[in-house]
């Protein structure tokens, strides 16, 4: 048809034409695809905040570290000294072999504390596990086996069957 009537036929490719070559439409305010649109500057709340238990855990454990470095270093500085051969202790006198004792019963200590302290951790982070579990298994999802997008937070029936609503864990859930 377009073929057989030429002046249809420029008149069709000129309203083609002329088609291509007009603006586009603008774009809604703050549109991303917009080369004028600006990006918020502020910087997200950081998500990832330490709570009070983790702050107390790494406050203990700088303490822990800090009597282990300790504990180190005057065990390097015990091998350091002249009269010390083969990690035994060559001293004369009371005061001397006393001072020993010392340092033995303050690395025990340190070892000790330092048990209490793993002990500690293991119990908090086994108790956050627990927690954890628990809020899982918190907020069932009820749902109907002949509709499955029917969903509800507590037993009843099915607004389009009337059949029960079943339990479904939310190990199993893929939403």
């Amino acid at each position: 048809m377009i073929a057989k009537n030429p002046a249809m036929t420029w008149i069709f490719v000129a309203g083609l034409l002329a088609g291509c070559v007009t603006e586009p439409p603008p774009l809604p305010q703050h549109n991303p695809a917009d080369p004028q649109a600006r990006a918020h500057t502020k910087a997200p709340a950081n998500l990832l905040a330490r709570d009070e238990t983790t702050l107390a855990i790494e406050q203990r454990l700088s303490v822990t570290e800090g009597e282990a470095k300790s504990a180190e270093k005057m065990e390097h500085d015990m091998q350091n000294m002249p009269s010390m051969q083969h990690g035994e202790m060559k001293m004369e006198g009371q005061s001397q072999m006393q001072h020993g004792r010392d340092i033995e019963s303050e690395k025990k200590a340190a070892a000790d504390e330092m048990k209490k302290t793993s002990d500690e951790m293991k119990a908090t982070s086994d108790a956050m596990k627990r927690k954890s579990d628990e809020l899982k298994t918190e907020g069932a999802i009820y749902t109907c086996p002949m509709h499955p997008q029917v969903r509800s937070d507590k037993p009843g029936k099915c607004p389009i069957c009337g059949m029960t609503l079943v339990k479904k864990e939310k190990a199993h859930e893929n939403h």
